[in-house]
């Protein structure tokens, strides 16, 4: 199957491209500026912001299907990000729905985030952040997209995640940082809870996606992929601690909650049908821990 995919260069996108690549053709496309190095066997496609060209690239490589994953992440934004935010966020994923129209592609998988719902026993869309309320009118635009053209669009919405290759100054980054270095870890109060998930598990759901649309399923708009449990922050380094076998010098309280801290993950989505985290925490911090070879 012929298959775009953007940020196919990132931390879940590489994941992915290395599960996809030897069973399908994959296109990944790239900005003018990216300095990642493409897999052998992946094609690419420099996307200059001119969508005609991107349309024709669709059409005579007759792709299928597109997992829309790059994004520009920021907690909480400065004035000056705004702009490169709603460009990658909002506009990237617009200029290939406007490139799909009138091709082979049958299906977008899109990336979401728990982020859309601030309050976690809600079912509406409640933005944490810009970054979210970015990612929320990126959907609101593919809307109209598949009411004009055949086109399937779902959205796969994630909460926390993690494992090898992880460059992102993410939770178990730091925590390994810490690790190495002895020093003192400022953090919050710790009693935020959080889902978090296995890199493997989460490709296993695109993956898994993208074979119930191939099947023409019946599939809503949008679904999560959750964990198999939810930890406090507390009990997630303290499993790290266990998992290690080091112990991690951490100050709680030593800084505040950041303002608009999700203290219970959003609980009111659906669950990507037929499908389930395979890896339980534990799991996965030993497995991330021995891919990098810091035990």
């Amino acid at each position: 199957m012929n298959l775009l995919i953007t940020g196919g260069t990132g931390f879940i996108g590489k994941h992915l491209v290395k599960e996809l690549s030897s069973n399908h053709q994959l296109h990944l496309l790239v900005r003018p500026n990216t300095g990642s190095t493409i897999p052998k066997g992946v094609k690419t496609i420099v996307f200059d912001d001119n969508i005609a060209e991107l349309h024709q690239y669709i059409l005579e490589n007759e792709i299928e299907g597109v997992f829309h994953l790059a994004t520009l992440f920021v907690a909480q934004h400065q004035a000056e990000q705004i702009k490169n935010m709603l460009l990658s966020n909002i506009y990237l994923g617009t200029a290939i729905l406007e490139a799909t129209q009138h091709t082979a592609v049958k299906w977008v998988i899109n990336t979401g985030t728990y982020w859309q719902h601030f309050h976690s026993e809600d079912e509406i869309y409640c933005p944490t952040s810009l970054y979210a309320a970015s990612k929320q009118a990126f959907i609101d635009m593919a809307a109209y997209y598949t009411q004009v053209d055949d086109i399937k669009f779902v959205t796969l919405k994630l909460s926390d995640s993690f494992g090898d290759g992880d460059t992102r100054p993410k939770l178990f980054t730091v925590l390994k940082e810490a690790i190495v270095s002895g020093k003192q870890l400022q953090m919050s109060p710790g009693e935020q809870v959080l889902d978090i998930l296995h890199v493997k598990d989460i490709v296993s759901g695109f993956v898994h996606l993208m074979k119930l649309l191939n099947e023409n399923k019946a599939l809503g708009s949008d679904y999560i992929l959750a964990a198999k449990q939810r930890f406090t922050l507390r009990e997630v380094v303290a499993i790290f601690e266990k998992v290690s076998g080091k112990k991690i010098n951490v100050v709680w309280g030593g800084r505040p909650y950041r303002d608009r801290e999700i203290m219970q993950p959003w609980n009111k989505g659906i669950m990507l049908p037929e499908w389930e985290a395979k890896l339980s925490l534990e799991e996965g911090i030993n497995l991330y821990l021995s891919k990098t070879e810091q035990r």
